[in-house]
């Protein structure tokens, strides 16, 4: 078996959030991370801090369906798949709560990642999320 192919990424990540009745957050983080190659499978992986407790994310992309999965100071799972409802799951201090993720835009090409989905617990919508990366080989 071939060694996964590993590229040193630059990485800016644009998240707009939508609750309900509550005014639309936007986040621009700015970071460094790995472009990895699994055979034909691309994988990013990153770090952030998040209220000072260090996360790291892996995610999981292909044509039509992808996978965020977060460690560390927050522990998530979050599938996407164009046009479908998928459950996903976090972890909280009380257990692990069942989320549910509906894609409702996903697009993937070398250099970019974009998805927009509801989040839905207990199948109401808690709120309306647009992730985009863009990422290029760190110098």
């Amino acid at each position: 078996m071939s060694q996964p192919q590993k590229k040193r990424v630059n990485i800016r990540l644009l998240s707009t959030i939508h609750h309900p009745d509550v005014e639309k957050e936007t986040l621009d983080i700015k970071t460094t991370g790995e472009l990895i190659l699994k055979g034909n499978q691309p994988y990013l992986v990153y770090e952030e801090v998040q209220d000072e407790k260090n996360v790291r994310t892996t995610l999981k992309l292909s044509g039509k369906s992808a996978l965020i999965m977060r460690s560390g100071g927050v522990k998530m799972r979050l599938p996407f798949e164009n046009g479908e409802l998928q459950t996903g799951s976090y972890d909280t201090v009380y257990g692990t709560l069942m989320i549910t993720t509906n894609t409702k835009q996903l697009h993937f090409e070398d250099g970019l990642f974009q998805v927009e989905y509801e989040l839905l617990i207990n199948d109401e919508v808690t709120g309306t999320y647009i992730l985009e990366l863009i990422y290029t080989e760190a110098k």
